[in-house]
């Protein structure tokens, strides 16, 4: 028998895979011929001729080894590709979810910034002239994320109530209103922000270009994506390690690289376990 574990033994020389697999495979395998050598004895084979027949059936050696090489090195890829595009998936959600959100913080400094050059524009003034409106719009045509500008003056609009002013613009007509077109997709999830700034003279409310709702689309898409496909990397390497069980899977799907990184130290403390049973 000692030629049928040498055959085994060679069919796995070069595969490069998880050891605790090959070893299980490999023990099928020899399993498998040693039960066929044992039935062509029965049959009236000497245990050479037996052994013989046996390797015979099971296949041509070298084609066998190309055949498992092949089985090994396309989990290997599989899996491997499926954690580098969770990996990039991840980066780029990062990425792009700061970036928005830069971009996002540079309008509301931008905002800031116009919104008190407006205000000195109204400072102490009580009607708007013509080289006020055209100032106004030139502080508005200098950025790229004001849409809309709408001015009110607050005797018209104001009720103070317990030493606060409340604004009540929505059913008069404005002093000022400047409107014009930017970049702002809607298919692309862009959306839109009003902010409002008053005092006893004027009420200023700027419309302005926001991606609050593509940030959360871009991380709410991105990380599911992320999460999905690690999940999988994570289910495809515990099942070839012959240790997954269901609840893995929840704790996979539920803690992502925790679940994972606790999976991993649970099997490093088993095998240190039945390596110190083994010594003993």
């Amino acid at each position: 028998m000692k030629r049928i574990e040498a055959f085994v033994d060679s069919m796995y020389l070069n595969v490069d895979g998880d050891k605790q697999e090959i070893e299980e495979l490999k023990a099928e395998m020899k399993n498998h011929l040693f039960e066929s050598v044992q039935e062509l004895k029965e049959g009236g084979k000497t245990e050479q001729q037996a052994i013989t027949i046996a390797i015979q059936r099971f296949g041509e050696e070298k084609e066998m080894r190309a055949v498992i090489g092949q089985l090994f090195e396309i989990q290997k890829i599989f899996a491997k590709r499926v954690l580098y595009i969770a990996i990039v998936c991840l980066i780029l959600t990062i990425s792009m979810g700061s970036f928005l959100w830069k971009i996002d913080d540079s309008t509301a400094q931008g905002l800031s910034e116009t919104s008190t050059l407006i205000s000195k524009e109204l400072e102490n003034k009580d009607v708007m002239t013509f080289s006020m409106k055209r100032k106004i719009e030139t502080l508005v045509e200098d950025t790229n994320y004001i849409s809309e500008v709408t001015i009110y003056n607050s005797k018209d609009i104001r009720s103070v109530s317990q030493n606060s002013g409340d604004y009540h613009w929505k059913s008069q007509n404005p002093d000022f209103q400047y409107q014009r077109t930017i970049w702002a997709p809607k298919w692309l999830g862009v959306d839109s922000s009003t902010s409002g700034n008053g005092n006893e003279q004027w009420f200023v409310l700027i419309e302005s270009r926001s991606f609050d709702q593509l940030q959360v689309i871009v991380i709410f898409m991105g990380g599911a994506i992320y999460w999905t496909l690690f999940t999988i990397w994570a289910i495809i390497n515990a099942h070839h390690q012959k240790r997954l069980r269901i609840g893995w899977i929840f704790i996979f799907i539920g803690l992502n690289v925790l679940g994972y990184l606790l999976y991993y130290f649970t099997g490093i403390r088993s095998v240190s376990s039945k390596e110190h049973e083994d010594l003993y």
